[in-house]
Protein backbone atom coordinates (compact mmCIF):
# COMPACT_ATOMS: atom_id res chain seq x y z
CA UNK A 1 0.00 0.00 0.00
CA UNK A 2 1.84 3.07 -1.16
CA UNK A 3 2.58 6.06 1.48
CA UNK A 4 0.03 9.40 0.84
CA UNK A 5 0.47 12.72 2.70
CA UNK A 6 -3.28 13.11 3.85
CA UNK A 7 -3.46 17.26 4.68
CA UNK A 8 -6.13 18.03 7.08
CA UNK A 9 -7.35 21.66 7.75
CA UNK A 10 -11.08 20.97 9.89
CA UNK A 11 -11.99 17.88 11.73
CA UNK A 12 -14.70 16.95 13.86
CA UNK A 13 -15.13 17.20 17.77
CA UNK A 14 -14.64 13.70 19.51
CA UNK A 15 -14.10 12.51 22.71
CA UNK A 16 -10.37 12.83 24.23
CA UNK A 17 -9.09 12.26 27.70
CA UNK A 18 -5.78 11.58 29.33
CA UNK A 19 -4.80 8.27 30.55
CA UNK A 20 -1.65 7.19 32.14
CA UNK A 21 0.33 9.98 30.23
CA UNK A 22 -0.88 9.11 26.74
CA UNK A 23 -4.06 10.87 24.42
CA UNK A 24 -6.45 8.11 24.65
CA UNK A 25 -9.03 8.52 21.67
CA UNK A 26 -12.20 6.69 21.52
CA UNK A 27 -13.38 5.85 18.25
CA UNK A 28 -17.65 5.83 18.46
CA UNK A 29 -18.54 4.94 15.06
CA UNK A 30 -19.79 1.48 14.30
CA UNK A 31 -17.62 -0.62 12.54
CA UNK A 32 -18.29 -3.57 10.12
CA UNK A 33 -19.21 -6.37 11.31
CA UNK A 34 -16.63 -8.72 9.13
CA UNK A 35 -12.48 -8.63 10.38
CA UNK A 36 -11.50 -5.26 11.12
CA UNK A 37 -9.94 -4.18 8.55
CA UNK A 38 -6.41 -2.34 7.74
CA UNK A 39 -8.07 0.74 6.53
CA UNK A 40 -10.62 1.94 9.22
CA UNK A 41 -7.76 0.77 11.74
CA UNK A 42 -5.76 3.82 9.57
CA UNK A 43 -8.54 6.21 9.42
CA UNK A 44 -9.10 5.85 12.88
CA UNK A 45 -5.47 6.33 13.99
CA UNK A 46 -5.21 9.58 11.33
CA UNK A 47 -8.56 10.65 13.13
CA UNK A 48 -6.87 10.44 16.35
CA UNK A 49 -4.01 12.34 15.53
CA UNK A 50 -5.69 14.90 13.67
CA UNK A 51 -7.89 15.79 17.31
CA UNK A 52 -5.01 15.38 19.50
CA UNK A 53 -2.88 18.16 17.23
CA UNK A 54 -5.53 20.12 16.06
CA UNK A 55 -6.18 20.47 19.71
CA UNK A 56 -3.46 21.84 21.03
CA UNK A 57 -2.90 24.19 17.96
CA UNK A 58 -6.02 24.42 15.85
CA UNK A 59 -4.78 27.37 13.89
CA UNK A 60 -1.95 25.10 12.55
CA UNK A 61 -2.16 23.12 9.31
CA UNK A 62 -1.76 19.30 10.10
CA UNK A 63 -0.27 16.76 7.49
CA UNK A 64 -0.30 13.07 8.47
CA UNK A 65 1.28 9.82 6.84
CA UNK A 66 0.26 6.75 8.87
CA UNK A 67 2.68 3.42 7.95
CA UNK A 68 0.24 0.95 6.58
CA UNK A 69 -1.67 -1.85 8.43
CA UNK A 70 -0.47 -5.10 7.26
CA UNK A 71 -3.55 -6.27 5.08
CA UNK A 72 -2.98 -10.04 5.92
CA UNK A 73 -3.84 -9.44 9.69
CA UNK A 74 -7.12 -11.53 11.07
CA UNK A 75 -8.27 -8.96 13.57
CA UNK A 76 -11.70 -9.83 14.75
CA UNK A 77 -14.37 -7.63 14.42
CA UNK A 78 -14.83 -4.85 17.50
CA UNK A 79 -17.60 -5.38 19.59
CA UNK A 80 -16.50 -2.13 21.41
CA UNK A 81 -15.29 1.27 20.14
CA UNK A 82 -11.95 1.36 19.14
CA UNK A 83 -9.27 3.26 21.33
CA UNK A 84 -6.27 5.01 19.81
CA UNK A 85 -3.72 5.63 22.59
CA UNK A 86 -1.26 8.52 21.36
CA UNK A 87 1.68 9.38 23.25
CA UNK A 88 1.97 13.58 24.48
CA UNK A 89 4.26 14.43 21.25
CA UNK A 90 4.74 17.53 19.20
CA UNK A 91 7.52 15.49 17.46
CA UNK A 92 7.54 14.37 13.74
CA UNK A 93 7.24 10.24 14.74
CA UNK A 94 4.08 9.24 16.81
CA UNK A 95 3.59 5.47 17.51
CA UNK A 96 -0.32 5.15 18.39
CA UNK A 97 -1.29 1.68 20.26
CA UNK A 98 -4.88 0.74 18.75
CA UNK A 99 -6.84 -1.68 21.55
CA UNK A 100 -10.07 -2.98 20.84
CA UNK A 101 -11.59 -4.33 24.24
CA UNK A 102 -13.57 -6.68 22.86
CA UNK A 103 -12.56 -9.42 22.29
CA UNK A 104 -9.16 -8.22 23.05
CA UNK A 105 -6.75 -7.62 20.59
CA UNK A 106 -3.93 -4.55 20.29
CA UNK A 107 -1.40 -3.97 17.54
CA UNK A 108 0.68 -0.41 17.18
CA UNK A 109 0.61 1.83 14.74
CA UNK A 110 3.08 4.97 13.55
CA UNK A 111 2.62 7.75 11.67
CA UNK A 112 4.81 10.61 10.38
CA UNK A 113 3.58 14.61 11.28
CA UNK A 114 3.94 17.61 10.00
CA UNK A 115 2.30 20.54 11.59
CA UNK A 116 2.62 23.68 9.99
CA UNK A 117 2.33 27.91 11.73
CA UNK A 118 3.39 30.83 10.71
CA UNK A 119 6.48 31.75 12.58
CA UNK A 120 8.42 34.58 12.54
CA UNK A 121 11.23 34.59 10.52
CA UNK A 122 14.25 37.56 9.38
CA UNK A 123 14.04 39.43 6.38
CA UNK A 124 17.67 40.50 6.39
CA UNK A 125 20.79 39.73 8.20
CA UNK A 126 20.76 40.75 11.95
CA UNK A 127 24.30 41.86 13.72
CA UNK A 128 24.99 40.79 16.99
CA UNK A 129 23.85 44.04 19.61
CA UNK A 130 21.76 45.21 17.00
CA UNK A 131 17.69 46.11 18.13
CA UNK A 132 15.37 44.06 16.60
CA UNK A 133 13.21 46.19 14.32
CA UNK A 134 9.30 45.65 13.03
CA UNK A 135 10.64 46.03 9.26
CA UNK A 136 13.08 42.93 10.46
CA UNK A 137 10.12 40.57 10.80
CA UNK A 138 8.14 38.68 8.49
CA UNK A 139 5.63 35.81 9.06
CA UNK A 140 6.34 32.71 7.30
CA UNK A 141 4.42 29.16 7.08
CA UNK A 142 6.91 26.18 8.85
CA UNK A 143 7.16 22.73 9.93
CA UNK A 144 7.13 23.66 13.92
CA UNK A 145 7.72 19.34 14.56
CA UNK A 146 11.21 20.15 13.36
CA UNK A 147 11.35 23.88 15.55
CA UNK A 148 10.22 22.38 18.99
CA UNK A 149 9.26 25.14 21.28
CA UNK A 150 12.37 27.52 19.38
CA UNK A 151 10.19 29.84 17.85
CA UNK A 152 7.84 32.99 17.88
CA UNK A 153 4.43 33.44 16.58
CA UNK A 154 3.75 37.28 17.03
CA UNK A 155 5.79 39.60 15.49
CA UNK A 156 5.36 42.56 18.11
CA UNK A 157 7.02 40.15 20.78
CA UNK A 158 10.30 40.64 19.18
CA UNK A 159 10.36 44.61 18.22
CA UNK A 160 12.74 45.93 20.25
CA UNK A 161 14.74 43.31 21.28
CA UNK A 162 18.39 42.78 21.39
CA UNK A 163 20.63 40.03 19.47
CA UNK A 164 22.53 38.25 21.08
CA UNK A 165 23.32 35.86 18.08
CA UNK A 166 24.17 36.55 14.71
CA UNK A 167 20.84 35.67 12.77
CA UNK A 168 20.55 35.13 8.94
CA UNK A 169 18.42 36.53 6.22
CA UNK A 170 14.82 34.23 6.24
CA UNK A 171 15.94 32.60 8.97
CA UNK A 172 13.20 31.32 11.93
CA UNK A 173 14.01 33.31 14.95
CA UNK A 174 14.55 31.49 18.00
CA UNK A 175 14.52 32.86 21.91
CA UNK A 176 17.92 32.00 22.51
CA UNK A 177 18.96 34.30 19.88
CA UNK A 178 17.44 37.12 21.67
CA UNK A 179 17.18 38.82 24.93
CA UNK A 180 16.17 42.01 26.52
CA UNK A 181 17.21 45.47 24.78
CA UNK A 182 19.63 47.27 27.24
CA UNK A 183 17.92 50.59 29.05
CA UNK A 184 20.73 51.82 30.54
CA UNK A 185 24.36 51.66 28.62
CA UNK A 186 27.68 52.09 30.78
CA UNK A 187 28.53 56.01 30.37
CA UNK A 188 25.20 57.21 30.22
CA UNK A 189 23.64 60.29 32.13
CA UNK A 190 20.53 58.76 33.95
CA UNK A 191 17.82 60.23 35.63
CA UNK A 192 18.40 59.27 39.48
CA UNK A 193 15.16 59.04 41.73
CA UNK A 194 14.53 58.39 45.93
CA UNK A 195 11.85 57.73 48.08
CA UNK A 196 11.91 60.26 50.98
CA UNK A 197 8.76 59.57 52.73
CA UNK A 198 5.70 61.03 50.20
CA UNK A 199 8.11 62.67 48.00
CA UNK A 200 10.15 61.79 45.03
CA UNK A 201 13.73 63.57 44.95
CA UNK A 202 15.15 63.89 41.42
CA UNK A 203 18.74 64.94 40.37
CA UNK A 204 21.02 63.66 37.35
CA UNK A 205 23.94 60.61 37.87
CA UNK A 206 25.93 58.25 35.38
CA UNK A 207 25.59 54.82 35.22
CA UNK A 208 28.88 52.64 35.71
CA UNK A 209 27.71 49.57 33.81
CA UNK A 210 24.85 48.47 31.52
CA UNK A 211 21.46 47.15 32.51
CA UNK A 212 18.04 46.27 31.32
CA UNK A 213 14.87 46.95 33.01
CA UNK A 214 14.19 45.26 36.67
CA UNK A 215 18.26 45.18 36.92
CA UNK A 216 20.51 46.88 39.52
CA UNK A 217 23.54 48.55 38.53
CA UNK A 218 25.88 51.36 40.22
CA UNK A 219 25.18 54.85 39.57
CA UNK A 220 27.38 57.46 40.83
CA UNK A 221 25.83 60.69 42.13
CA UNK A 222 26.75 63.99 39.82
CA UNK A 223 25.76 66.18 42.76
CA UNK A 224 27.17 64.39 45.92
CA UNK A 225 29.82 62.34 43.66
CA UNK A 226 28.43 58.84 46.03
CA UNK A 227 27.76 55.70 44.38
CA UNK A 228 24.79 54.10 44.98
CA UNK A 229 22.78 51.01 43.86
CA UNK A 230 19.83 52.24 41.65
CA UNK A 231 17.01 49.61 39.77
CA UNK A 232 16.41 50.29 36.25
CA UNK A 233 12.89 51.50 35.93
CA UNK A 234 12.72 52.83 32.24
CA UNK A 235 15.13 53.42 29.73
CA UNK A 236 17.81 56.06 31.14
CA UNK A 237 15.64 56.12 34.85
CA UNK A 238 17.05 54.68 37.76
CA UNK A 239 15.56 55.07 41.41
CA UNK A 240 17.54 53.84 44.53
CA UNK A 241 15.85 51.35 46.78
Amino acid sequence: MALAWVCITHVNTFNLTLVAGFWAFFLFAPLSQANTTAVEIEQSVERAISEAYLQRLPESRLEIQVSPVNPQLQLAPCQAPLEIQLPFSTGQRVTARVNCAQPQWSLFVSAQIRQFLPVVVSTRPLARNSRVQSSDLRLLEQDITRLGNDYYTQLDDLVGMQVRRPIGSDQVISPRQLEAALAVSRGERVALEAQRGGLTIRTLGVALEDGRLGQQIRVRNESSGNEVHAMIIAPGVVRVP
